[in-house]
């Protein structure tokens, strides 16, 4: 208890810290001393004086995201939402520039850990990402070399109470919210669902995901869930598996996993099982090219992900598919406002280091200051580099953080896949969940 209010204080010191006032923290995250990669003759920013505008400096921006492996198909937009916020700043005619750097974490745990070396070490003070697993990057990466991280992805419950220095931050809200809205779904979309058995990928977002489902359709909704069994990446075939969940004839069957695994998963379900019960999928699935992967329309299935209904997402899912020919998609436009709120405090901060970045991230995203979206993001880090007070307003919330670096409020979408839309993706609707009914089961 005493280390959550050591952090709670110190966020609320360095948010409450002006650009002027702020100090200069000595070596960047890279190891380096004196002037941060890119940073002309060590002035900072925010010191700019009269009318001349921002100083001449370079933001120096990494990218850690699933580019192949087992979320690849979901990776690869996302990175493109996020670069497309620097290449905003590039393209616009301020003194400011960014600098990326993109490493791919092959879905896998090792992977991602020596990409967030390979940013850390060419001295880049922040990275968008993980899209998983942020805990152990953070152990073995982010903590002991001061980067700061800001997930659009990782859901992980346990991330919230994680020492993190101050680290991290997320754009998108924990799984004890989404379990919550699954077991709602479940009980007041579907119609006779007492009963359910899950099947959940074997890492903390699978067992984690799964747990908070059981304990809300159970203690909240009343429901009994039979089984919870758990299942390997990439593997040739499940039907074991599905054989053990699905064992007491539940009335709905819920699926945690990636699409990669899903596809033979599913595949196998359709050749042996009830194709008549109802499914639940998650975010993790929340891939358009499942049902035709799998070779069947599963018309059966509803799934939950973190809403994107920020204030501007309706232009940011025009200006993506203007930029890059495809729909917007599942995370894009949380790694949008992950690219572009470090940006903005980085440039806040004056120099690239990600304690001065952190010590930012609270003061550019919630209430109080001009506001600042995707129209006139290069402006906005141009104003939070001359030391004036901003809000950025995003394209999936409003990102209003709380002492913990994650989302103070949460919304999911409720959606089915269909082949009468361009993305594939139907949204049936959308639902709020705020944080007693997230965080206590049976509480309502």
């Amino acid at each position: 208890m005493s280390n959550r209010h050591e952090r709670v204080t110190r966020r609320s010191i360095l948010k409450a810290t002006t650009v002027a006032g702020t100090a200069a923290i000595a070596g960047c995250s890279g190891g380096s001393g004196g002037s941060d990669g890119g940073d002309s003759g060590g002035t900072t920013a925010g010191t700019a004086s009269g009318d001349s505008g921002a100083s001449s400096r370079t933001i120096k921006q990494g990218y850690l995201l699933p580019l192949t492996g087992d979320l690849g198909s979901l990776g690869t937009p996302m990175r493109n939402a996020g670069t497309m916020a620097a290449d905003q700043v590039n393209e616009a005619d301020i003194a400011i520039s960014v600098d990326t750097q993109e490493e791919d974490t092959e879905t896998t745990v090792p992977a991602a850990i020596d990409g967030a070396n390979a940013l850390a070490n060419a001295g880049y003070p922040m990275m968008v990402g993980a899209a998983t697993s942020n805990i152990e990057i953070g152990n073995r990466v982010f903590v002991p070399k001061g980067m700061l991280a800001c997930s659009p992805s990782n859901t992980l419950p346990t991330l919230s109470t994680f020492e993190d220095d101050g680290l991290f931050f997320r754009t998108t809200p924990g799984d004890q919210y989404q379990g919550f809205a699954m077991a709602q779904a479940a009980s007041e979309r579907l119609d006779g669902v007492e009963t359910a058995a899950t099947t959940y990928i074997n890492d903390d977002y699978g067992q984690l995901l799964s747990q908070w489902f059981a304990d809300h359709f159970e203690q909240t909704f009343g429901g009994t869930v039979q089984n919870q069994v758990v299942h390997d990446p990439v593997q040739s075939s499940y039907s074991s598996k599905l054989q053990t969940a699905l064992a007491d004839d539940p009335d709905l069957f819920v699926v945690v996993s990636y699409p990669q695994s899903a596809v033979q998963l599913f595949r196998d379900y359709y050749a042996d099982h009830d194709t008549g019960r109802p499914l639940m999928l998650t975010d993790g699935t929340k891939d358009p090219t499942l049902s035709k992967r799998v070779g069947n329309p599963m018309e059966e299935a509803v799934g939950t992900m973190p809403a994107a209904a920020g204030p501007t997402y309706d232009a940011f899912t025009s200006a993506f598919q203007e930029e890059y020919g495809n729909p917007a998609s599942a995370f894009t436009a949380q790694t949008y406002d992950a690219s572009a709120i470090t940006l903005l405090a980085n440039a806040a901060a004056g120099e690239n280091d990600g304690q001065a970045v952190a010590g930012q991230m609270n003061a550019v995203a919630n209430p109080g200051g001009t506001e600042v979206t995707l129209d006139n993001l290069a402006e906005g880090v141009e104003m939070a580099a001359n030391g004036e007070e901003i809000q950025y307003l995003g394209a999936a919330s409003n990102v209003d953080f709380d002492e913990n670096g994650d989302l103070q409020s949460g919304s999911y979408e409720i959606w089915e896949f269909t082949e009468d839309t361009e993305t594939g993706i139907n949204r049936l609707d959308v639902v709020d969940v705020n944080q007693e009914q997230a965080l206590n089961p049976g509480s309502n």
